[in-house]
């Protein structure tokens, strides 16, 4: 299914502006409904609208009285207006009344597109923000974190723990073992949770694009810089910027990152005004950071800075009593999402479930439940609906407490003796064995007393 087009609203008395502005919109796939004037506007929002474009010297209802009614009535909707170049001293009372950006007629076609993109990001962020305070409530957190494990409750007893405090935060573990949502956890459990909460994707996009995205760029600063654009940590202001996968972050722009963290400051590309960095940052890799940094790809001084508090989240495999309950948290929410009945586990289900290793982890265990939703009849998903990998896996080797008289402390110890004699004490190899993060095999020694 395509992305649904962004929808703009546009109100011009001047009917040759408004074909102009929506024929260039439209091509930039951007759903467009039109008006004569602010009040025809203001009836044209929907729930849906995702930025205003507004003439300021409009009959009837004017630019700026309708900025007025739209900073009262929808908060968060972003408003460009369209100003004549006269009229200078008009765009900065707009911006005063909350507009977010202005456009001088005649306007560059590109310049209309790079502003209401910008503006339709915006609002994302806000939509995201409102979803998140919505689940916040107003008593505390309401994120669903399963912590059906004593590794899973610890991990969300720290993050509880530390959420009030304003130092940076470091969340590693493996790919897909909910990184993202411990860090809007933290965000939710914090001063700062009424305020954006903003990712940034630091693989997601090529080295120039990234810095761009980051600390934003003035007009001119690179090809196709048509005009000013905030980055992501402006976009954060008063909240939380959730760096993920940090350690793809390139070695060039680590300094940038390292000043905000040092100093609190930082500047737009292409520009020279120092700006201050009001934001709490979290980042998240699934990377060994310390051999990133002897091989010369992460900065020592950048990984202090960032690893205040580190906190490490368990692969699926090493809680997977927690299965039954995340299994019914997503299987719920796709059916609200989707408008129909929940669905659940047949319990031959849960024990081929049980079984398996999950390398990808919990976003594997989710794309794996929402296949087998969309397969399975009667609202029951049977071992028979779930894909093959899964249904035919071999035990994980995770042997229940007390088989034996064996407690599972027990084995893990002296899984970790016999590996490092085999491996020589290499740490590196030794996780390698395990399948796990060097950091968890340091974790593991001494909770066991071996260092």
């Amino acid at each position: 299914m395509s992305e649904e087009a962004p929808h703009l609203v546009l109100a011009d008395d001047d009917e040759t502006v408004r074909n102009l502005v929506k024929m260039h919109a439209e091509r930039g796939g951007f759903a467009v409904a039109t008006g004569e004037n602010g009040a025809e506007a203001l009836s044209l929002v929907k729930d849906d609208t995702d930025v205003v474009l507004l003439d300021l010297q409009m009959p009837v209802l004017d630019g700026f009285g309708a900025l007025e009614r739209l900073g009262k009535e929808h908060p968060g909707l972003p408003a460009v207006v369209l100003t004549s170049v006269d009229e200078a001293s008009d765009a900065v009372k707009a911006m005063k009344l909350g507009a977010l950006d202005y456009l001088t007629k005649p306007f560059d076609p590109d310049e209309l597109l790079a502003v209401l993109r910008n503006a339709r990001r915006l609002r994302a962020a806000e939509r995201e923000n409102e979803q998140l305070r919505e689940a916040i409530g107003g008593t505390g957190p309401q994120l669903e974190v399963v912590a059906d494990s004593e590794a899973m409750q610890a991990v969300v007893a720290q993050a509880g723990k530390v959420a009030a405090l304003d130092s940076t935060i470091l969340l590693t573990g493996e790919s897909g073992v909910g990184k993202g949502m411990l860090a809007r956890y933290i965000h939710a459990s914090s001063d700062r949770r009424e305020q954006p909460f903003v990712t940034v994707s630091c693989p997601a996009l090529p080295r120039e694009l990234l810095e761009s995205e980051l600390f934003g760029h003035e007009k001119g600063a690179f090809t196709g810089a048509v005009r000013r654009r905030r980055g992501k940590i402006e976009a954060a202001k008063g909240g939380t910027l959730f760096l993920d996968e940090i350690g793809d972050l390139p070695i060039d722009l680590q300094p940038k990152l390292l000043n905000v963290l040092q100093d609190r400051q930082f500047q737009r590309l292409g520009g020279e005004e120092t700006l201050q960095a009001d934001v709490r940052i979290i980042a998240a890799t699934n990377l060994d950071l310390d051999q990133r940094m002897r091989e010369g790809q992460f900065r020592e001084d950048l990984f202090y800075r960032l690893s205040v508090i580190p906190i490490e989240v368990p692969p699926l495999r090493e809680r997977l009593e927690e299965l039954r309950g995340l299994s019914a948290s997503m299987l719920g929410r796709m059916a609200q999402q989707g408008g129909r009945r929940k669905i659940k586990l047949s319990k031959e289900a849960i024990a081929a479930m049980q079984a398996y290793d999950w390398p990808g982890n919990v976003r594997q265990l989710e794309n794996v439940l929402e296949r087998s939703a969309a397969f399975c009849d009667g609202g029951v998903i049977e071992a028979r609906d779930l894909p093959g990998a899964v249904r035919g896996s071999k035990p994980s080797g995770r042997v229940p407490a007390g088989i034996g008289g064996i407690a599972l402390s027990d084995l893990e110890r002296e899984s970790l003796i016999q590996t490092l004699k085999i491996c020589n004490g290499n740490k590196a190899e030794t996780a390698r064995r395990l399948e796990i993060t060097e950091k968890s095999v340091y974790n593991k020694l001494k909770r066991h007393g071996l260092m």
